[in-house]
């Protein structure tokens, strides 16, 4: 078992250097950047700045594992559903561009006017087009278990049952529902 670290609270205010530092120092072994942090692995980046950002990781001993997103896939509204998931498309390049391994996505949550059924769908539809675009980039989709109802294990299930690839996968946010 290897140790990582999701910038998400405790290190959203370190830049890429303390990142590194930091881990090295306390034998963490990977990291997941959160994105829109102070570490400022952004969609912005040039290929430079991209490329400095893999070197620094390639050069020590800690792995960047991916990017930590706020893509969802339940909106109600069908032109925000196609911009998350174009927008998912360019967080998979920048992962790959950095030397990640893949993004982390939330299904996010129902809404009443729709069915719950068809958010189920609509969320999995989505994740099972990323996961094969994310395949053929050598990435991945990591779906958190995340979400006032969506993150209840039989939801997260049905979504993954729209899934046929090994592209996509769930990974646990460690909520006390969890348990």
């Amino acid at each position: 078992m290897k140790l990582g670290l999701v910038t998400y609270l405790w290190v959203k205010d370190w830049d890429i250097p303390t990142i590194i530092r930091n881990c090295t120092e306390t034998g963490l072994s990977g990291v997941e950047l959160r994105v829109e942090h102070a570490h400022g692995v952004t969609l912005d980046m040039s290929k430079a700045q991209r490329a400095e950002v893999k070197k620094q990781f390639a050069d020590s001993p800690v792995e960047v594992v991916g990017m930590g997103t706020n893509e969802k896939y339940d909106y109600v509204d069908p032109a925000k559903l196609k911009e998350s998931i174009e927008r998912t498309k360019k967080w998979l390049q920048l992962s790959k561009d950095i030397g990640g391994s893949g993004v982390k996505v939330k299904p996010n949550g129902f809404h009443e006017e729709v069915p719950k059924e068809k958010t189920i769908e609509q969320i999995g539809t989505a994740l099972n087009e990323l996961g094969k675009y994310a395949l053929d980039m050598g990435q991945q989709i990591r779906l958190e278990v995340h979400g006032r109802e969506t993150q209840l294990l039989p939801n997260i299930k049905a979504i993954m049952d729209y899934v046929d690839n090994r592209g996509s996968g769930v990974c646990w946010n460690c909520n006390k529902e969890d348990l």
